[in-house]
């Protein structure tokens, strides 16, 4: 194979390659020979084409280093990518990443690369003849083989193998592939697909000065109309401007443009532009707020940590507290001493409200990083960012891998929440990335929320992090006063309220006033579920152990975790009935009752369902803003970081939702949404109110809710945590094994819990299961889990990796002995999971 290197002299380099793979086996570096023409472009960070064993695959470098001592070495084929992807001390964070969620160091590299720039090598085939000559002039072509050449007909080009076996219907014999090759009729080769976002060049137009000599002298009066249009246009607009926009503003044809090159009074360039996501928006000016003495005093101690080199905050402040401000003016001193600064929101509803602030105060300096974002205009912030021209990202989880350069403050907002958990591997929690990230830079990290997680209050308490208190709201305005309306009342008199008299009453009263107000549920659709009515047959996912929730809008019958959806007519399959009761309240549901009850309240909804397309969450947010609606109606998007101050009433349709999911955090859950959602009432100058419907009021999570009274609830938490051992007080790591067959998810995950009891050390640790999951049957597999309670401070990382390692080794066996495909059995690790379902 090429790229082999028998005796390599005392002036090559090599490096360490990690190739960009999941499996486990490859999650080790591997030398390669930087050949002479690459030595100036290849970097620590770089993404390269690298030989292994038959095929070609990216990798990224990981350093230099000396010559070993092998006998061959193969070269670097390619750099794929310029610049480097990441720096040293991305790949520091990178690997403790690795380390730490027992993931592999290429998936946590995949963090940092930039957005729609990771790739892969594709395997291609390409006819090297005329493809319909070949069916005409060679009758004697096996069947197969003129599939084959079918396909690449049909397609007009090269396709990949998977391409390729979709063409064929999902057959792809080896065998007749193989002899096209050899008969010269096709070809197989390795590509990289270009990238999926790239930059943009654009064609602008200058007036030279000829031109504007043209249009000032006598040669003026011998101009064509359109020419000296397009000149005065050009000038008008500061004699350089995009070409497009030119031949739109003056409305001139392309032979007029050229006319005016060729005289040498126009001159064409080609440069970069950035895509702006906000380009259409406009961001009023936000005035510097001045601090009460509780910000004062935290501003103060941020700045100082800033100036000694990092530290950890925990700013607890009520809703209301002005902990925003307190990030702005942190950020302005950070920037100040020539910092830069990030700050991480949970929810992309929030982010609208976040860069309308920021970017009011902070101007252009701020970049915005989410899933939201087409894949260019990310790319393009992330590359904004990387050449300095942003100091101030905001963004969700992922942006914490932003590659800002002299990193001094990194802000966590709402920093309870569990969306700062990623859910696929690597399954990292951005809290404790932050607090990584933080140390290597010398960053301050400064952790907010008015109610935070139960790990965090834990940590204060311990020392890990410094506390910063804001007991009272901005201006001394008073927290909303909280009722609870006891539900079971309207069930005892047979009724099924949906909303209370006292919740209708108080929306009435609100209409007549006209202010505004927020109802909660954190559940969309119309119905949890449809029940027939002849024989009690709930309709459940075909998929998915759950039922499958009804959408009126459609309608249709839908699973939350496959999207697999059911469309009617809905006939029970047990009795063949099409009369059906719906059970359980969803968004939609109270949308419809308050249109039915209250029509004169316009509302907006804003859940999964209405915010799906692009910039909803800001356009359905501006609506309520600018007073189109008077109620806003959602699911947890709506539950926190809201700052509308008119909105003077809240209404919680049903305070239980979460204390119903079979985990251990349910009631840390409620308190915290409870708390939230009531804060966004009463931050304006009129006082606010919380109305709360629940079935159980006397649950310890709804009662410190409603006296505001947190250190109750966590000192309650924490005593059934410390009895039960749950986080804080030990970590845990959680073991799916799923299969589509039940028998080997159950045979895989007995294998892995033995395995590990083996290797879990008397008194640091504790295997638990396995069972069935919560969830047991997910997107057509079956889920056995067991848990891993790690009881020592050191932790358990290397015996669960190599416990792993093992469970890799026995599952390749155990797949050949039963004929199985591999990925017909998983093992997802999930280490310090915030659920257990």
């Amino acid at each position: 194979m090429p790229g082999i290197r028998e005796e390599p002299s005392d002036a090559e380099r090599f490096v360490d390659v990690v190739i960009d793979a999941p499996a486990r086996q490859l999650d080790r570096p591997f030398t390669y020979r930087v050949p002479p023409e690459l030595a100036t472009r290849v970097e620590t960070g770089s993404m390269v084409l690298v030989p292994l064993q038959k095929r070609l695959q990216v990798g990224y470098v990981l350093c230099f280093r000396t010559r070993p001592e092998l006998p061959s070495i193969k070269d670097v084929q390619a750099v794929v990518d310029e610049p480097p992807a990441f720096d040293d001390s991305m790949l520091e964070l990178c690997t403790w990443i690795a380390e730490r969620y027992l993931c592999t160091l290429s998936q946590a590299l995949r963090l940092v690369i930039p957005p729609g720039r990771a790739r892969k090598v594709v395997e291609v085939v390409e006819p090297l003849v005329d493809v319909r000559e070949a069916l005409d002039a060679l009758p004697e072509l096996s069947g197969r083989k003129k599939e084959i050449l079918r396909a690449l007909s049909r397609s007009g080009g090269p396709l990949t193998i998977p391409e390729l076996r979709e063409a064929l219907g999902g057959r792809l014999a080896s065998a007749p592939l193989k002899e096209l090759e050899e008969e010269g009729i096709v070809v197989r080769r390795y590509v990289v697909p270009k990238p999926k976002a790239s930059r943009i060049r654009i064609r602008v137009a200058e007036i030279t000065a000829a031109g504007k000599g043209a249009l000032a002298g006598e040669e003026s009066a011998h101009l064509t109309h359109a020419r000296r249009h397009l000149l005065q246009v050009l000038l008008e607009h500061g004699g350089r401007m995009r070409l497009a926009d030119l031949q739109r503003a003056s409305r001139t044809s392309s032979s007029v443009v050229r006319g005016c090159v060729e005289s040498g009074w126009v001159r064409l360039d080609v440069e970069e532009r950035l895509r702006d996501p906000f380009a259409e928006r406009s961001f009023p000016d936000v005035p510097r707020h001045t601090l009460d003495p509780h910000q004062e005093e935290a501003l103060r101690r941020i700045v100082a940590a800033l100036e000694d080199g990092g530290g950890v905050f925990l700013l607890q402040g009520v809703t209301g507290s002005g902990k925003t401000e307190v990030y702005l003016h942190a950020i302005e001193h950070a920037l100040g001493m020539g910092r830069t600064a990030m700050v991480l929101v949970p929810e992309i509803a929030l982010t609208p409200q976040m860069v309308q602030r920021f970017k009011g105060r902070l101007g252009e300096e701020v970049a915005v990083l989410h899933s939201r974002l087409g894949l260019g205009e990310r790319y393009d912030q992330w590359r904004g960012i990387k050449e300095g021209r942003y100091r101030v990202v905001i963004g969700a989880r992922s942006a914490l891998f932003a590659p800002l350069r002299h990193l001094g403050l990194i802000v966590i907002d709402e920093e309870h929440e569990t969306t700062y958990k990623e859910g696929s591997p690597p399954r990292y929690h951005a809290r404790e990335v932050a607090r990584k990230r933080a140390e290597l830079s010398g960053a301050v990290l400064v952790l907010g929320s008015a109610t935070p997680s139960l790990e965090s209050h834990h940590d204060m308490r311990n020392g890990r992090c410094a506390p910063l208190v804001l007991p009272s709201r901005v201006d001394g305005r008073p927290l909303p006063g909280m009722e609870l309306v006891d539900m079971r009342e309207f069930n005892a008199q047979g009724e099924r309220a949906i909303l209370s008299p006292r919740l209708l009453n108080s929306l009435a009263q609100l209409h007549r006033s006209g202010e505004q107000a927020i109802l909660f549920l954190n559940r969309r659709g119309f119905a949890s579920f449809l029940q027939c009515r002849g024989c009690g047959h709930i309709f459940r996912c075909r998929d998915c152990s759950v039922s499958l929730c009804y959408h009126a809008r459609g309608p249709y019958l839908l699973c939350h975790h496959c999207n697999w959806a059911l469309r009617p007519p809905f006939v029970c399959p047990q009795c063949g009935n099409r009369v059906h009761r719906y059970a359980g309240v969803g968004t939609e549901r109270v949308e419809e009752e308050l249109r039915k009850l209250l029509p004169v309240l316009k509302c907006l909804r804003m859940d999964a369902d209405t915010t799906s397309r692009k910039n909803a969450h800001w356009d359905i947010l501006e609506a309520f803003r600018r007073g189109d609606a008077q109620v806003l109606l959602g699911t947890q998007m709506i539950a926190k970081g809201l700052d509308i101050p008119s909105v003077t009433l809240v209404g919680v349709i049903n305070a239980d939702t979460s204390l119903a999911f079979p985990d251990f955090r349910a009631g840390e859950r409620t308190y915290q949404l409870l708390t939230q959602v009531s804060g966004r009432a009463g931050r304006g100058d009129l006082p606010g109110k919380v109305i709360v419907q629940t079935y159980c009021p006397e649950h310890y999570a709804i009662q410190a809710a409603l006296r505001s009274d947190p250190e109750s609830f966590y000192s309650q938490e924490l005593q059934f945590r410390r009895e039960a051992m749950y986080p804080p007080f030990c970590r845990l790591a959680n073991l799916v094994v799923s299969s589509p067959l039940e028998e080997h998810a159950r045979c895989a995950a007995e294998a892995l819990s033995e395995d590990l009891r083996s290797r879990v050390p008397h008194g640091r640790g504790v295997v638990l299961g396995p069972a069935p999951a919560p969830l047991s049957r997910l997107k057509g597999r079956y889920r056995y889990h067991l848990t891993l309670k790690i009881l020592h401070p050191r932790g358990l990382e290397e015996e669960l990796r190599a416990g792993i390692r093992a469970f890799e080794g026995w599952r390749s066996s155990f797949c050949r002995r039963e004929g199985i495909a591999p990925e017909d059995l998983s093992l997802a690790v999930d280490v310090d999971p915030v659920t257990l379902l």
